[in-house]
């Protein structure tokens, strides 16, 4: 087998050093999940100041009122009493706003009850997303181990810059992989010399939702499909059952 030229071996560092970058880059990607994912999971104070009960109740106690001086007005001019009228009409409204005030109640610990479903399938996703987490950890920590062994002409820390090095090679700047990285530092250095002002650190872009969605999808349809299996998988055996 011929031996290979300073250019090939270069080059062949750059493979292995992108695909490292591959590793890198699931890595990132499985992490961003698990904080998309996380957006989904809220308490039962956040889904109680969601529902707005408080107001609710009081629109459903004003709707009682309104119901109750119709149906008053009608037993009034039925029968031409008003203390029929007026009793009617505080029985009637006081009928509308308990039956307000326990429909409310009801839609409220549906909408607690619903979300701690989906806190449940989030948090299964998300130790799917940890399990998967360790594992391409774990790949990419001994690829990097490999990568140390393989690229002996280098340092790790200058992984990100091995296309400049293989530039330095085509452009006969060096003719060793070891000289590359020599004239690769002076660069360096005289860059750091004469740069007068260092470029300042980027904000941590956020995490954009709408993109993530699309990136990842929906967490709540396999929620939802999860429950769609179990409410089948109840009624087989309720028939079964029978």
């Amino acid at each position: 087998m011929a031996e290979m030229t300073e250019l090939e071996r270069v080059k062949q560092a750059s493979e292995f050093i992108h695909r490292y970058a591959q590793f890198e880059d699931a890595v990132t990607v499985n992490q961003q999940n698990k904080v998309y994912l996380q957006g989904y999971i809220r308490n039962q104070y956040d889904v109680e100041k969601e529902f707005d009960f408080k107001h609710k109740v009081i629109k459903a106690l004003g709707i009682g009122a309104g119901v109750g001086v119709v149906l008053g007005l009608i037993v009034f001019g039925a029968s031409g009493s008003w203390i029929a009228g007026l009793i009617s009409l505080g029985v009637f409204a006081l009928l509308g706003a308990a039956l307000g005030f326990f429909v409310q109640r009801y839609r409220l610990s549906e909408a607690i009850e619903n979300q701690r479903d989906v806190n449940n399938g989030i948090k299964e996703q998300i130790e799917v997303l940890e399990l998967r987490d360790k594992q391409l950890i774990r790949q990419r920590d001994d690829y990097y181990r490999g990568l140390q062994k393989r690229i002996d002409f280098m340092s790790m820390d200058y992984m990100d810059s091995i296309d400049q090095i293989v530039e330095i090679i085509e452009n006969g700047e060096a003719e060793t992989c070891e000289d590359a990285v020599a004239v690769f530092e002076q660069k360096q250095l005289f860059s750091q010399m004469t740069s007068l002002i260092s470029a300042p650190e980027k904000d941590a872009v956020p995490l954009d939702r709408n993109k993530a969605k699309e990136m990842f999808g929906d967490p709540l349809e396999q929620i939802r499909e999860t429950r769609r299996k179990r409410r089948k998988e109840q009624k087989a055996d309720s028939l079964f059952s029978i």
